[in-house]
């Protein structure tokens, strides 16, 4: 059984913090469920300071960490525990890859530099999972107190501090501020994202002028990006633990979620008879996946936040789909689920029988109806919910959604159904104004 690798006092420290986020899970929740952004995972108000100190530069930041005795380079012998960060089993990893302390990496995330380049993840830091980062043409740097969602893709980028990266988002070659939030599925390249800027749903950036008007953050998406910081502060200590107490098979394919103040009891998941479970799949926590279905190589049904999560018979899941919920809500599908490659659907969520969901595609914070098909690369995020209010947000039966649609509300719902959806390629994304509008903010 593998070693802690932290001192006595790096454990009771570790103790200490998790009674203290236990003691603030009420206020999380309430962040939570107050404001959710299409951003995911499982994540107040008071400004955050680098640890490397006001004003320094990307590469002073950089040369800190090099230099600093908190970041470690990961092991490619699949060792999950990294000082005092854990890094799952089933993470790729490829060249020179650094991570700091209290960090956590999901499943079937890709981390790789190329030769004589380096790739750096910071300290109090999350990349989830089927995350693809990369320095390909130049060093790619994650900042501490960032969240890197399901499926977000970083080539050659310099990521800041109490940064968000969502949902199929994607950063290439382009500098992301402190404090910044990137929406699902935006693009941005060959930018410099502002300090605090707010990407929207869908936004395509890649002039600076665009990068330069973006409206900026408020209160609300400050105390989200909080909360899912702490929780997946809580999942790196807690997978150590699970690690620890039961070996290296409680963390790879089908197992249980750890114990955790969101999710106190230990549960099995429960796969139904004739299912199949592909190579390098995780299956964690409250799930129940119904009979004779497909999980395909490197999907991901992580339980271990928001449960249960309840998959109907006959469902076909293909490769790198990602299942996950927010800290207090749930997943419900039907039978004869259809989903491609490299989706992600996220609670809350509730669907009904014969969804059909392409390739690329994200569903979250929606009730989806029966024998609805998704195109490829969609973006359904359901208006934001305040506390203790039901999911209501509902694409309805039979709906077909189109390739490339942006859906956040009833406007642009009702465009897709009529065959003519608001789409990245097209509108940029999300109007920024409307957007917040429907927020209460104001723009820069």
């Amino acid at each position: 059984m593998a070693s802690f690798g932290g001192t006595t006092d790096e454990r009771e420290g570790m103790e200490e913090s998790r009674a203290s986020r236990r003691r603030r899970f009420g206020k999380r929740k309430a962040a939570l469920g107050a404001f959710a952004l299409a951003v995911g995972g499982a994540f107040g108000g008071a400004a955050v300071l680098s640890v490397w100190g006001a004003g320094a530069s990307w590469g002073e930041k950089a040369l800190a960490q090099e230099q600093g005795a908190a970041s470690q380079q990961i092991s490619q012998s699949n060792e999950p525990v990294v000082g005092t960060s854990y890094v799952s089993p089933l993470v790729e990893t490829f060249g020179d890859v650094f991570i700091g302390e209290r960090s956590f990496v999901g499943p079937n995330s890709v981390l790789r530099a190329a030769p004589g380049l380096r790739f750096q993840i910071g300290s109090d830091t999350n990349a989830q999972d089927n995350v693809i980062a990369r320095a390909l043409e130049a060093n790619s740097t994650i900042g501490n107190e960032t969240s890197l969602a399901h499926h977000a893709l970083v080539r050659d980028s310099e990521i800041g501090d109490f940064a968000f990266v969502g949902f199929q988002a994607e950063v290439i070659n382009s500098k992301v501020s402190d404090g910044a939030l990137i929406s699902a599925g935006s693009q941005v390249e060959n930018v410099t994202i502002p300090e605090n800027a707010l990407l929207a749903p869908g936004t395509v950036v890649t002039d600076q002028a665009t990068a330069d008007a973006l409206p900026t953050v408020e209160t609300a998406e400050e105390d989200f990006k909080r909360a899912v910081l702490e929780v997946n502060a809580e999942f790196a200590e807690s997978y150590i633990e699970l690690y620890e107490t039961e070996g290296y098979d409680a963390v790879i394919g089908v197992g249980p979620n750890p114990v955790t103040s969101f999710n106190p009891e230990r549960v099995e998941p429960e796969i139904g008879t004739g299912t199949e479970v592909g190579e390098f799949a995780r299956v964690v926590g409250d799930v129940v996946v119904g009979p004779n279905s497909e999980v395909n190589d490197r999907a991901a049904i992580r339980a271990d936040e928001g449960s249960p999560i309840v998959i109907g018979a006959n469902a076909n899941i293909e490769e790198r789909v990602t299942f996950h919920a927010l800290e207090g809500t749930s997943i419900e599908v039907g039978d004869r689920l259809d989903v491609g490659d490299d989706a992600v659907l996220h609670g809350p969520l509730v669907v009904g029988d014969d969804l059909t969901a392409g390739d690329n595609s994200v569903i979250f914070r929606v009730i989806v109806g029966d024998g609805v098909t998704v195109g490829e690369d969609v973006i359904i995020q359901g208006p934001s919910l305040e506390e203790g209010e039901a999911l209501s947000f509902t694409i309805p039966d039979g709906a077909v959604i189109p390739d490339g649609a942006v859906i956040t509300d009833e406007a642009s719902l009702e465009a897709a159904l009529a065959g003519a959806p608001q789409t990245m390629a097209d509108t940029g994304g999300v109007d920024p104004a409307e957007y917040l509008d429907s927020l209460g903010h104001e723009e820069r």
